[in-house]
């Protein structure tokens, strides 16, 4: 069993070559251009507002992320190197720090974030670093060594990790995308081989429970570590982008958005994997059923909202996907955008959004001294961080 990682770049076409030669894939589902609101909207269950204490000192910002403790909630941005916590049960602040700097505890890169009991740990991708509630400093959990600096660790339920390689650096070996780890980590497995490839691309992942997704905006698979056993989906598109497109990289980025698939986003909840794709030059948010490995679409066009189901899948179109964490997706929607959804519309909400309304005043309700001292374009533009379930 190795016990360094060679470093390598997931890379555009690299998974999609590896994993045509060497994995077997296990679904293929068609994606056709379709649009089915009110199959998209009927699946989600709830709508929810976390009523988290904003002040002066820290507002949501543009790439927020979440890790969730036993008893917090901790919040991080990787622009300002600010950290906060927030009581899980209250939403009330109780911390805030940056952490930017060369000193102790102090930090110049932040990849990932997670939980171990109370503690949050910040990946720099060159150790991970522990805070507690109040965030002191408590030390590293892990210092990576040369091999294995720029991977990405995610913790899953079981306590173990799945290391994801940085888009970011070029390599002329095939190595794998994906090692599994365990709570000390000591490889497991490798998986997801990859060949070098020049034209780097960031994956879009996520972990839930012990299972770790991803894919890149270019490829046509959804790429599943569940614990040890790789289950991939292979998305059928009418024209997808070719190897040969590919391998020029110039008429590539060129023409683009010629082709269908370019994929976003991705996340779950549910009995759903959420995501979104390009087809007949529509730009479409898919909801595929892993159960029945059917798909409905909607198209995210502009016209007025003017129903319920309207407003449900509004709610897709007008926040941006933070990230899955247990039974939720969690997104983030600006101030603007949650007012034109909820408020002078009672005719038009049914019951989850009645629901979302009223947690959403509560919200206002709670941050209204704070909101109050700022211009009216940041108010507008201050954030909301909402959680929505769909459908078991």
């Amino acid at each position: 069993m190795r016990n360094k990682l060679t470093f390598t770049a997931i890379a555009l076409a690299a998974l999609m070559t590896a994993c045509n030669n060497q994995n077997e894939t296990n679904n293929r589902v068609e994606l056709p251009g379709i649009v089915d609101n009110e199959a998209f909207a009927a699946n989600v269950e709830s709508i929810s507002v976390m009523n988290l204490q904003m002040d002066d000192s820290w507002t949501i910002t543009d790439y927020p992320k979440l890790a969730f403790a036993d008893n917090y909630i901790y919040i991080s941005e990787e622009t300002r190197f600010r950290l906060a916590c927030f009581d899980r049960q209250t939403g009330e602040k109780l911390s805030d720090r940056i952490i930017k700097g060369r000193g102790p505890g102090e930090i110049t890169f932040l990849s990932t974030t997670f939980c171990i009991g109370d503690t949050i740990c910040v990946c720099t991708g060159k150790n991970i670093k522990q805070y507690d509630h109040n965030l002191n400093y408590l030390g590293d959990l892990y210092e990576f060594d040369m091999d294995m600096q720029g991977y990405q660790p995610v913790r899953l339920n079981n306590g173990n990790y799945a290391l994801l390689n940085s888009p970011f650096t070029i390599t002329l070996d095939a190595a794998p995308g994906i090692f599994l780890t365990d709570k000390s980590f000591n490889i497991i497995s490798e998986h997801l081989i990859v060949q070098p490839f020049f034209m780097n691309r960031t994956p879009t992942y996520y972990v839930k429970g012990d299972t770790v997704r991803c894919f890149l905006s270019f490829d046509n698979y959804i790429y599943s570590l569940c614990g040890d056993t790789e289950q991939n989906i292979e998305l059928i598109v009418p024209n997808p982008l070719t190897l040969e497109a590919i391998n020029d990289a110039q008429n590539a980025f060129a023409n683009a958005f010629e082709y269908d698939g370019m994929f976003g986003c991705l996340c779950e909840s549910g009995q759903f994997i959420v995501f979104a794709y390009r087809c007949n030059q529509y730009e479409y948010t898919a909801m595929l059923n892993k159960r029945t490995n059917s798909v409905v679409s909607i198209v995210d066009n502009k016209e007025p909202s003017v129903s319920t189901t309207d407003f449900v899948v509004d709610f897709f179109k007008k926040t941006n996907i933070i990230q899955t964490n247990d039974n939720y997706i969690y997104t983030k929607c600006n101030i603007r955008n949650m007012n034109k959804m909820l408020e002078g519309h009672d005719d038009l909400l049914d019951a989850r959004l009645r629901q979302t309304q009223a947690q959403y005043r509560t919200y206002l309700e709670r941050n209204a001294e704070y909101l109050k001292g700022l211009e009216p374009e940041e108010r507008d533009e201050a954030k909301v961080i909402l959680k929505i379930k769909l459908k078991d």
